[in-house]
């Protein structure tokens, strides 16, 4: 049972995986999705410490709750992991020969995304199922398909529009745009994250649909970057 809520954790970010690699007109060795996967996943426990240091540092400051909770959700959980997955293809893929397309960039941050958000799938099926009883698998699938329609896919745009700013910098030159990427990308990410904690994990309905079109703009704006990459690149 144990391998089989890992293996239903890993499965979200396969299939968007399967889902985005068709958006590459060349397609990039496996060796380096793998690894650029790995290094995604690796990269989630690394955020998790720098977030509890950082959530931390403010507990007992006279800050105004405001402030916290703009700290807390955008700058130290948003723009940290939002960080923490850029420097996944930064460290492991983006001074290969192999990063030669713009949108090498975004497709390589999708699949550390996705890596990050495997592991924090498998340890949300492990920490919110309830292995002694006999509704296990029905609540396991459940979970994991709320969270194929959620954060996962959150961790794919997200991930996409730091990308986006990374090929920027790349490929065209363009200064300061990875910094403009993770701010941009980081305050989404704590958009989305205020916004699920305000609907009760989507029992309330008016939050839960502003969630749904979050993910909807976020989704036509990653696709007009990809576009936007290519002709910009080929012209």
């Amino acid at each position: 049972m144990t391998l089989g809520l890992v293996a239903l954790g890993v499965l979200p970010s396969l299939v968007w995986l399967s889902i985005y690699l068709k958006e590459d007109d060349h397609p990039e060795p496996n060796k380096f999705i793998i690894k650029t996967f790995f290094l995604g996943a690796v990269a989630a426990p690394l955020a998790a410490g720098l977030e509890f240091l950082l959530i931390g540092s403010v507990k007992g400051l006279a800050l105004p709750s405001v402030l916290v909770n703009f700290l807390v959700f955008f700058v130290f959980i948003g723009m940290v992991e939002e960080y923490c997955k850029y420097l996944a293809v930064r460290l492991g893929v983006e001074r290969k020969s192999v990063f030669d397309e713009p949108t090498d960039a975004m497709i390589y941050l999708i699949v550390s995304g996705l890596g990050f958000a495997a592991l924090e799938n498998v340890l949300a099926l492990f920490h919110f199922t309830d292995r002694g009883t006999a509704a296990l698998v029905g609540q396991a699938f459940e979970i994991t398909a709320l969270r194929f329609l959620s954060s996962t896919l959150l961790h794919v745009l997200a991930s996409s529009i730091v990308g986006y700013y990374l090929a920027r910098s790349h490929f065209f030159g363009e200064k300061l745009t990875v910094p403009k990427g993770i701010l941009i990308a980081g305050f989404l990410h704590g958009a989305y994250n205020v916004l699920t904690l305000n609907s009760n994990s989507f029992q309330k309905i008016s939050p839960t649909l502003i969630v749904i079109l979050l993910l909807a703009l976020m989704a036509v704006w990653v696709n007009a970057l990809f576009y936007k990459l290519k002709r910009d690149f080929f012209k």
